[in-house]
């Protein structure tokens, strides 16, 4: 049987970014073949201190320091995180209505700004993006 989160679990590329479900684990996406080799590498020999492979990046992403190495590699992978929540909208007849945002930002503002309202389940984490150029770059 499925689970009701398998929907959240993916990964797709495109010419700029790799996109990461939010309900993927580090051992999920060493698993996968779609995942580029490189970020697997980063994975294990970086990543994996800060973090265990049952973790789901969102989780891990929800409670990082600014300390952490892993931190500073999201920050090199260009690591965006997109993030909804319901805002009240008031119209030009003063009417207020409840409209959903969605914001894409990078993992420092992420920390800074919305990983409060996600704690506080004010927002939701709707999936996790790196670069593909920033991945070609790093150094392992």
């Amino acid at each position: 049987m499925a689970n009701k989160y398998d929907d959240f679990k993916y990964v797709i590329q495109d010419m700029n970014c790799i996109y990461f479900g939010r309900e993927l684990t580090y051992g999920e996406l060493m698993e996968r073949e779609d995942v580029p080799f490189k970020f697997k590498a980063i994975i294990n020999t970086h990543i994996e201190k800060d973090a265990v492979l049952d973790e789901k990046v969102s989780e891990h992403i929800l409670r990082i320091s600014e300390q952490e190495f892993s931190y500073r590699i999201f920050e090199q992978l260009k690591m965006n995180i997109r993030v909804s929540y319901q805002a009240q909208k008031k119209n030009l007849l003063g009417k207020q209505s409840v409209k959903w945002v969605h914001k894409v930002c990078p993992i420092g503002k992420f920390c800074g700004e919305y990983r409060e309202m996600v704690k506080a389940q004010k927002a939701r984490i709707e999936e996790i993006s790196i670069s593909k150029l920033a991945l070609m770059t790093i150094s392992i």
